[in-house]
């Protein structure tokens, strides 16, 4: 539970921080007792070394001081060693500068060891390096800086409680408006589907999720509001043909005789009108903006397939349909399936409510577009009402057979696909459906 609380987190990421900054603190601090043994053993050897010179007896310096042995190594302005004393094995090493410029100087801890070996700069411009080992001045050191960590922490022991303290209460001063709106999303539900999440107090890091939550419920809500559309009007357009189907059947039961050719048309009706409401749903739940790149159709191939299919229908009321292709290689986004039925839409309407020989003529429109025409000799639908013919449930003719559908179910599916259908002529009546181009 802790890796998924802020609080959590944010308290783990302080104590790494204060273990972080403690070490730093203890490494700096342990660069500091070198740094103080270093400055200890430059006053010492500057001391002894007053007033020597290249020609000065050297053998008369102390080997001993404060419980430490000491050794000396003599260089000229050159850097050749002239003299060393009895208890090296070999000369030290020749070191430059002064203890001013080290401790001036950003490095990390020198670790200097058990000896400590300075420079002695004489006033002839030769160098004496003095080495101590200083054990007792190490220990005091070490001893002292131990105090004083200790001390330090218990110091800081409270400062970090009143710190830690002022974090939490921080904190729940920061999540308070995340509460708050936790509990008003909470409430959000289909008897309150226009409730958001209010930003205006929310924390600018968060504002991001809850615009993206509110976009979500808005997307949800004009879903859910469609939902309720959509059923009122299935609801409305199924009552009539379901009346008239019990009309028949009661009549069926107190003559004695079924009409059958009527309640087949009545089942087939409403049987028809499900079938475009579960093709107008599928179709709803499309974007025109995310075509599967897989999804590619042979357009011509669809034409002729749609055509094909309802032949049967078109010679059994004595109608012609002709299909003129002037172009074979046009592929067109969207499903061949979802595609071909939209075309067939089309061409029922035409076969219902239009007259005459239909036509489909497929051209090359140019821009990435290939254009579909279907067309009638009927007398079509007046300018000013043609766009309203592809709202749902919207007919030419309210008396006249079919649910209103069909050309709204084109309409979706086009424009899933990135295309669109429009009336483009209204004598003779002509239907264009426009693909975008693969």
């Amino acid at each position: 539970m802790c890796a998924h609380s802020l609080r959590c987190r944010v308290l783990v990421s302080l104590l790494a921080a204060f273990l972080l900054g403690f070490g730093v603190l203890a490494y700096h601090l342990f660069d500091t007792r070198d740094q103080l043994r270093r400055g200890m053993a430059y006053i010492h050897a500057q001391e002894m070394a007053a007033g020597l010179t290249m020609q000065s007896d050297f053998s008369r310096l102390p080997l001993r001081h404060a419980g430490g042995e000491l050794s000396y190594t003599l260089y000229d302005p050159d850097g050749k060693v002239l003299w060393l004393s009895d208890n090296l094995d070999r000369p030290r090493r020749l070191r430059g500068g002064t203890f001013a410029e080290e401790a001036s100087s950003f490095r990390w801890a020198m670790n200097s060891g058990r000896v400590i070996s300075v420079p002695v700069h004489l006033a002839d411009g030769s160098t004496l390096m003095v080495a101590k080992e200083d054990r007792l001045e190490s220990r005091m050191i070490e001893d002292f800086l131990h105090t004083r960590v200790l001390q330090g922490l218990i110091v800081l022991l409270p400062f970090c409680l009143l710190g830690l303290a002022s974090v939490l209460g921080l904190l729940h001063w920061t999540l308070r408006p995340v509460r708050q709106a936790a509990r008003l999303a909470a409430d959000i539900g289909p008897h309150e589907p226009g409730r958001r999440i209010p930003l205006d107090k929310l924390p600018h890091e968060i504002v991001p999720l809850a615009k993206a939550a509110n976009d979500g419920l808005e997307r949800l809500s004009q879903a859910y509001e469609y939902e309720q559309h959509i059923v009122a009007d299935a609801a409305h357009e199924l009552r009539t043909p379901l009346t008239v189907l019990s009309l028949r059947l009661q009549k069926c039961r107190r003559d004695g005789q079924a009409d059958w050719p009527a309640i087949e048309g009545d089942v087939s009706q409403a049987c028809k009108l499900v079938n475009q409401l579960l093709l107008l749903a599928r179709a709803d739940r499309g974007d025109a903006r995310a075509v599967p790149d897989a999804h590619r159709a042979h357009l011509p191939r669809v034409a002729r397939e749609a055509v094909a299919g309802l032949l049967p229908l078109f010679e059994d009321r004595g109608r012609a349909v002709e299909a003129l292709i002037d172009t074979e290689d046009v592929w067109v986004k969207g499903d061949p399936d979802t595609l071909r039925e939209a075309v067939r839409n089309v061409l029922e309407n035409a076969l219902f409510h239009g007259r005459g020989v239909v036509r489909v003529h497929l051209t090359h429109a140019g821009n990435g577009v290939a254009a579909l025409d279907v067309s009638d000799e009927g007398e079509g639908i007046p300018l000013e009402f043609q766009d309203e013919m592809f709202r749902r449930f919207r007919k030419g003719r309210q008396g006249s057979a079919g649910s209103g559908l069909g050309l709204a179910i084109v309409r979706r599916v086009m424009r899933n696909a990135g295309g669109d259908v429009r009336f483009v002529s209204a004598h003779p009546c002509v239907v264009r459906l426009s693909f975008a181009r693969d």
